[in-house]
């Protein structure tokens, strides 16, 4: 069995758990997600727990999965260290018993892949070499369970009948948060998101933009679009999942840099000619600052 710990917004549980899904599969075993303690392991409050609102293959780990299992009154380190001690203890009753902790930074790193059965995760696991070679049965787990909004289904229909083109501008942490700000900081720009179009408006036709974000309203008032555009603006944040597949329905898309929910829409993207656009870095901070591993090869490059 592979139990994989989830936190933080929708794009990073759905890094956690492909990551956890080609491993499971490379072993031929059973995979569970720990949502026990999602609320004490995610920083950003207003993320809640969403991966469940997709079709993933995957049962919810329980309190007799988890030796040490997580209450209310316990802090994340605690439960870490609870984790450390039952990996210790198993291994010495049962061989290819482990608990991994991915540190140092958000670089690929390999033994991941390597790692036996009876494994239970804690990471980000921020790159897509974990998962590629199973891309494609991804795809057919990242679909919303339920039928989309009213809504949704309009703009859906909208967005397969013309030149899609999907940006997503991130605010909210971005902006508010000092220590995440200092992280993209001249990454994640104004210049960025103007250069991405122009971009794919110059291999495009009769272009029409879909404006997905966290603060709508900034975006209304601050950025002007030079084609036909239609500001996603009908979901709350509990659906965000519905968001995020609608990008991903665009025909293009272009990406707030590190920003995981917005790199799966690209992911996701089927259209055979896509133009995906990143920034050229994905963090300030080295530790986290690893495009090759975090952005698939084709996608283009534009500056900030």
């Amino acid at each position: 069995m592979i139990i994989v710990n989830l936190m933080g917004g929708l794009g990073n549980q759905m890094f956690q758990y492909a990551t956890a899904k080609h491993l499971s599969l490379l072993l031929g075993t059973e995979l569970k997600i720990d949502i026990s303690g999602f609320r004490k392991n995610t920083r950003n409050q207003e993320h809640t727990y969403q991966l469940g609102h997709f079709n993933i293959q995957a049962s919810l780990a329980t309190c007799t999965d988890l030796p040490y299992f997580r209450t209310r009154k316990r802090r994340h380190a605690r439960f870490i260290s609870d984790l450390r001690k039952w990996a210790f203890h198993r291994r010495e009753r049962t061989s290819g018993t482990n608990f991994y902790e991915e540190t140092g930074g958000s670089r690929f790193k390999p033994e991941v892949l390597e790692l036996g059965d009876n494994t239970y995760l804690l990471g980000h696991f921020n790159s897509y070499k974990y998962f590629d070679p199973i891309g494609k049965k991804l795809s057919l787990e990242y679909v919303p369970k339920e039928r989309l909004s009213d809504e949704g289904a309009k703009t859906e229909k909208l967005i397969e009948k013309t030149e899609s083109i999907g940006i997503h501008f991130r605010r909210g942490d971005f902006v508010h948060d000092p220590g995440v700000r200092k992280g993209i900081d001249g990454i994640i720009t104004d210049a960025y998101f103007r250069n991405a179009l122009a971009r794919v408006l110059e291999k495009t036709g009769d272009p029409h933009v879909f404006v997905f974000s966290n603060d709508i309203a900034w975006i209304k008032e601050h950025h002007s679009f030079p084609c036909d555009v239609t500001f996603v603006d009908f979901n709350p944040p509990q659906r965000g999942y519905e968001d995020l597949w609608l990008m991903s329905r665009c025909k293009h898309n272009i990406t707030a840099g590190g920003s995981t929910f917005s790199w799966w829409a690209g992911y996701l993207n089927t259209n055979k000619d896509k133009i995906v656009v990143r920034t050229k870095d994905v963090n300030n901070d080295p530790l986290y600052n690893h495009p090759s591993d975090y952005f698939p090869p084709e996608w283009v490059v534009v500056p900030s």
